[in-house]
């Protein structure tokens, strides 16, 4: 560790000595211009009729953010939590993350099993902005937007050549290094990153209380005890290489076609829930599991093609094919000292298709859409070494048009409509005896395909410095895998969710100085997938099922205020009321939603000495964990308590290529728990350089 620690300090002199020898300002690297599905224009911009906002590269710095999980952390209306696995898991107005479509480059990114992949594997170092649309609106995404889209726009080469160089080191031999290289020449373009990073683990705040871990059914073998007693959090170590590449070709204006590649490799343990635990021991052939555990292997690569052709000044072709593989093992041990193991269960995933877009204008005012989508999803898994792979595999398209009459004075229209379905082909399932012994492998039910007709309106009227927006829009979420095949519930009778989704807001600007907004929600929900409530006549059979229909009402408003070139603010606060409405409910509340969001930040420029300074905080409501079921009608609600992070950056530039940087997070230390049983990271400090030219 220490010679890597020698190599990378060595690299950052080196790179010191190289930049003196460039006087010029370090080029900026570009967004890449085809990462958008839906096209804004100076005019034309459908997002605005939902509610929207882009978080810079600037902002993720000033947050201190690393990947893209962190950074949505900060964002209105969005909550960030961490649990088992030690994956992030990403809500948006309470709806958890398989209920937002997620793209990179406007491709999905996902996990097919789940729905969803760890957000951790992108790196902050590669994203130009991350655009999120809440209630969703448009029809160009595509199936599954249900309640959001959140698109990672990364970076692409600059049309003169730049270099970048990061190092960072911080506590517990945390210390990553990143090199990034881009450029245009003629018509070619081309861009490339590559980061490495490691940690033995993070800290626990100093007020960490540790506390006994039960076994969940008296069955399981008895390890009760003291699973974290502070200071380094147990098995909470990582390490992660990241490569992402693309380059392409800009022949003329209106045309661009562009490769694009990645590779993410991880090792990280799974910090293990200080309340309680699980072990399922191996039985014959049947694989055990264990919450002691950690992924040995996770990793995910995938090449894309982008491509746009413009036809005439009124009709342009864009297109995207793409093919995207997931491979994870997740080792499980039979007790918190991680020693021995029991078993290692096995996924591999992939996923490929294409997007068909035509944009066109048939007059003035008006301009035009039309979207198709397809791809194909395979999951197989395992849960044992010696048990052969189950395969599963569905297929998911969405056809679709979209119209905008944007009016100069007045308000302008936008409606949409489009055709969703979802079809599984094929699904397997385990077989064992009486003594759990393999017989073979068994052909599982595929459910009907099932479809959905999912139409929009919106408007917006722009009143020279005030801006008034609002839109209807039906969404629809097919089931994901594991809701329809998982042993812990899994039910192919299953329909899609649906979502009607109101929005109402206004944007005002007040000169150059300041922005503030207002926007109100309303999500409906019907057929909300939930494993909280007993099959027919109970009969103690917990499975998947849609059975819950759930109202959230609520505003969103933010504020943006620039006093001076050395001093800006900003400020957020989203209220949630949701509310179960389901026949069977035990209670009206909601598993998940905080019911007040409140974020705030500066960023300061100290005249003379140069240093900026950027301070960012957020502060959560505690969310219910649990709640009374039909199964267990007087068990115990469960809250997390309240909080409030605050992170800070010291940086220094220097000779236009240099930069010089300290961060620590949660700088008052607070412990905290995002969900029950997995306290939240205490005080961490890190020190940093950069140099770019």
């Amino acid at each position: 560790m220490k010679l890597m620690h020698y190599f990378l300090s060595g690299m950052l002199c080196l790179g010191l000595v190289a930049g003196s020898s460039f006087s010029a300002e370090a080029a900026e690297q570009e967004a890449f211009t085809l990462g958008e599905i839906v096209v804004t224009g100076e005019k034309s911009d459908i997002s605005a009729i939902g509610i929207s906002e882009t978080i810079t590269f600037e902002q993720i710095e000033a947050t201190n953010s690393k990947t893209v999980a962190d950074a949505l952390e900060f964002a209105p209306g969005i909550t960030m939590t961490r649990g088992m696995k030690n994956e992030p898991e990403v809500s948006v107005h309470g709806f958890g993350q398989e209920k937002s479509l997620f793209l990179i480059d406007g491709i999905p990114y996902y996990e097919t099993y789940y729905g969803k992949l760890s957000l951790d594997q992108i790196p902050a170092g590669i994203i130009s902005r991350i655009e999120i649309t809440k209630n969703a609106p448009s029809v160009l995404y595509g199936a599954n937007a249900q309640v959001a889209v959140i698109n990672v726009i990364t970076k692409q080469g600059s049309k003169e050549p730049s270099f970048n160089l990061q190092g960072e080191i911080g506590e517990n031999d945390t210390w990553k290094t990143e090199l990034s290289h881009g450029n245009q020449i003629g018509a070619v373009n081309y861009w490339l990153s590559y980061s490495h990073e490691e940690s033995d683990g993070w800290q626990l705040s100093d007020d960490f209380d540790p506390e006994i871990a039960t076994r969940m059914k008296k069955f399981m073998p008895d390890k009760d005890g003291i699973h974290e007693d502070g200071g380094l959090r147990k098995n909470s170590d990582y390490e992660k290489d990241r490569l992402w590449a693309r380059a392409g070709i800009m022949p003329s204006l209106g045309s661009e076609y562009f490769v694009s590649f990645h590779i993410m490799d991880s090792e990280f343990g799974h910090p293990p829930a200080t309340n309680e635990y699980k072990i399922f021991p191996t039985s014959g052939d049947d694989a055990g599991f264990s919450t002691f555990s950690r992924f040995e292997e996770y990793r995910d690569w995938g090449i894309d093609l982008s491509g746009e052709q413009a036809v005439s000044d009124q009709l342009t072709f864009r297109g995207k094919l793409f093919y995207h593989d997931h491979e994870d093992v997740y080792v499980s041990y039979d007790a918190p000292d991680y020693d021995t193991e029991i078993s290692k269960s096995s996924y591999q995933d992939d996923f490929f298709g294409g997007s068909l877009f035509a944009d066109f204008s048939a007059a003035e005012p008006h301009m035009g859409h039309l979207s198709f989508h397809y791809k194909r999803d395979s999951h197989d898994d395992r849960s044992g070494e010696a048990l052969p792979f189950n395969e599963y595999a569905s297929y998911t398209g969405s056809v679709g048009t979209e119209h905008e009459y944007l009016i100069d004075s007045g308000p302008s229209l936008y409606a949409g409509i489009s055709y969703d379905w979802f079809d599984v082909d094929k699904a397997e399932d385990y077989e064992f005896d009486d003594d759990d012994n393999l017989v073979g492998q068994v052909a599982g039910e595929t459910p009907e395909t099932k479809d959905a007709v999912n139409p929009m309106v919106g408007f917006t009227w722009d009143l020279e410095e005030t801006l008034v927006y609002g839109s209807v829009a039906k969404k629809t979420r097919f089931p994901a895998l594991f809701e329809l095949y998982s042993s812990q519930g899994g039910n192919t009778e299953l329909d899609a969710e649906k979502t009607i989704n109101y929005t109402l807001g206004v944007t005002r600007t007040f000169g150059d100085r300041v922005t503030a907004d207002v926007s109100g929600f309303y999500h409906d929900v019907s057929d909300w997938i939930s494993r909280d409530y007993y099959e027919d006549g109970y009969t103690g059979v917990e499975l998947y099922d849609n059975v819950e229909d759930v109202t959230m009402l609520g505003f969103e408003t933010s504020l943006d205020i620039v006093f001076c070139e050395y001093f800006k603010m900003n400020a957020n606060y989203t209220y949630i009321d949701a509310e179960n409405k389901s026949d069977q409910k035990v209670t009206d509340d909601v598993i998940g939603v905080p019911e007040n969001q409140f974020g705030v930040g500066f960023n300061a420029l100290i005249p003379k000495i140069l240093v900026m300074v950027d301070v960012q905080g957020i502060y959560a409501d505690g969310v219910y964990d649990s709640l009374p079921t039909t199964g267990d009608p007087d068990g115990e609600a469960v809250e997390t308590d309240n909080y409030f992070i605050l992170n800070t950056r010291i940086s220094r530039n220097f000779m236009e290529s240099y930069a010089v940087y300290a961060e620590v997070d949660n700088l008052f230390d607070q412990d905290y728990e995002e969900e029950i049983g997995f306290p939240g990271r205490g005080r961490n400090f890190r020190v940093g350089a950069s140099l770019s030219f």
